[in-house]
C-alpha cells in the first residue's frame, strides 16, 4: 500500500514539475519579432552620361581699323593754291592738314564725279568752322587765326576719285595814305593766285591785268556776298562799286593752266 502511496506522489510531483516548467515558459513575454537589418543595398554611382559639350569661348579678334594718316597740304613757294587728289570710299574721312594765318581768306573747292564727296573744317581745339553735316562742296571763310586747320574729306555713296583744291589768299595791304597798289606774280604750276583785299561798302574798286584776256583773266568775288566778276566773263579789267563791306578776293586765272608772269594793278577809293 505505501509502495503505491509513494508511486502516487512521485507521479503527481512529476506531473507538477512539468506543469510548473511549461507555465514558466509561458509567463515569458514572447519575443518580439525578429529584428531583422534591413539588407543595404550598395548606392552604385550612377552611370555617367555622355560629357557635355561645352562650346569653346569666342576668340575676339581685335581688328585693327586703318585710319589714315592725316596729310599736310604744302602751298609751293610763289603760290597760294595747292590741289589734293585721292580716292576715297562710301564713308570714308579723308585729313588734311593747312598751315595759314589769321584774316587770309580761305577757299576751298571739291570735285567728284557724284558731287556727293563733301567737306568739313576744324580749328585745332575741335571747334567747327564748316559742320560737315552741312555737305559743302565749296567753301569760303576769313581765318580767325594763324593755327593749323584741319580738313576732312567725307566719301559719299559709292567709291569714287576727288580732287581738293586749296587757297589761301595773299593779303593785301595799301601802303599809308595810298588808294592804289601793283601786285606782280606767276602762276607757278598753272595755278590761279588769289589775293585778299578788306573793302567798304560805297568804295570803287578799279582791277586790270596787263596780258591778254586769251592768257589769263580775273575774276572777283566778296566772302560774304559771292560773285563781283565772274570767271565766265574771262576779262582782264574791272571798275565798280562795292555793295558790302567785306573782305574781297581778286584772283589771276591762267587759260589752260599756263604759266605766265604777270602785273596787277588794283585802287580803291
Amino acid at each position: 500500500m505505501k509502495s503505491r502511496i509513494w508511486s502516487a506522489v512521485l507521479i503527481l510531483l512529476f506531473i507538477t514539475a512539468c506543469s510548473g516548467t511549461f507555465q514558466v515558459g509561458l509567463e515569458h513575454t514572447p519575443p518580439g519579432p525578429t529584428s531583422v537589418m534591413p539588407s543595404v543595398t550598395p548606392i552604385l554611382p550612377l552611370p555617367s552620361s555622355a560629357p557635355t559639350l561645352i562650346p569653346p569661348s569666342p576668340t575676339f579678334q581685335i581688328v585693327a581699323t586703318t585710319v589714315p594718316t592725316p596729310m599736310n597740304i604744302v602751298l609751293a613757294l610763289g603760290t597760294t593754291a595747292a590741289v589734293e587728289q585721292g580716292t576715297i570710299q562710301p564713308g570714308q574721312v579723308m585729313t588734311y592738314i593747312l598751315s595759314a594765318q589769321q584774316s587770309q581768306p580761305l577757299i576751298l573747292l571739291l570735285y567728284s564725279p557724284n558731287n556727293d564727296v563733301t567737306l568739313g573744317v576744324f580749328e585745332p581745339n575741335g571747334a567747327k568752322l564748316l559742320d560737315p553735316a552741312n555737305q559743302w562742296t565749296r567753301w569760303e571763310y576769313l581765318l580767325p587765326r594763324t593755327e593749323m586747320y584741319t580738313i576732312q574729306v567725307i566719301g559719299g555713296a559709292m567709291t569714287e576719285n576727288y580732287t581738293l583744291t586749296a587757297k589761301v589768299a595773299q593779303v593785301v595791304n595799301f601802303a599809308a595814305g595810298t588808294t592804289a597798289i601793283t601786285l606782280t606774280g606767276s602762276t607757278i604750276n598753272g595755278y590761279v593766285f588769289s589775293y585778299g583785299l578788306y573793302c567798304l561798302a560805297g568804295q570803287t574798286m578799279t582791277a586790270s591785268l596787263n596780258v591778254s584776256s586769251n592768257t589769263a583773266y580775273i575774276d572777283i568775288f566778296g566772302l560774304a556776298s559771292g560773285t563781283i566778276l565772274g570767271a565766265a566773263a574771262k576779262a582782264s579789267t574791272w571798275t565798280g562799286v562795292l555793295q558790302e563791306t567785306q573782305e574781297v578776293v581778286i584772283e589771276v586765272v591762267p587759260n589752260n593752266g599756263q604759266v605766265l608772269n604777270y602785273s596787277l594793278q588794283v585802287s580803291i577809293h
